[in-house]
């Protein structure tokens, strides 16, 4: 593998810990007042480059290692969002609460909002595949009209 030059380099391991190769490039090439398409287009072509996106993901892996994070964690920790949620609006829904679990509850519930379970949602679909395009089937009829050229 080709061997990176120090910007790609930095460039690289701050992809990885930014997430945004916009803000990267920026960084690791010291740009100040380059046209923000101008950064996108550098930022896109940099990670095309073979040598610097083998890196990247080598420099991804190593960091999910580092830190216990790989797929099952994830889609545990989603799972568990998932949960809570339907928990909390399930115990919401109790009648019977004492006075302490009704203030334990909407403790809960300022922690706690549908948007979190969505999300939670969205992102497992993704990890799965599970978000597959719609099929929509489309009749036309295209009519024609004669017509003299001359």
């Amino acid at each position: 593998m080709k061997k990176l030059t120090p910007k790609q380099e930095k460039f690289a391991n701050l992809y990885v810990e930014l997430g945004n190769a916009s803000e990267a490039y920026r960084q690791a090439y010291d740009v100040t007042t380059t046209n923000i398409d101008t950064i996108k287009a550098k930022a896109s072509k940099l990670l095309a480059m073979d040598y610097i996106s083998t890196t990247v993901e080598i420099l991804r892996k190593e960091t999910s290692k580092q830190h216990g994070i790989d797929r099952e964690f994830i889609i545990n920790g989603l799972l568990e969002i998932i949960s809570d949620v339907d928990y909390t609006f399930k115990l919401g829904k109790d009648k019977t609460l004492s006075k302490e679990d009704s203030k334990a509850f909407y403790r809960i519930m300022q922690q706690t909002k549908n948007t979190d379970k969505l999300r939670a949602l969205e992102t497992l679909a993704k990890m799965l595949g599970l978000n597959e395009p719609e099929k929509i089937e489309h009749n036309h009829t295209i009519k024609t009209h004669d017509t003299k050229w001359g």
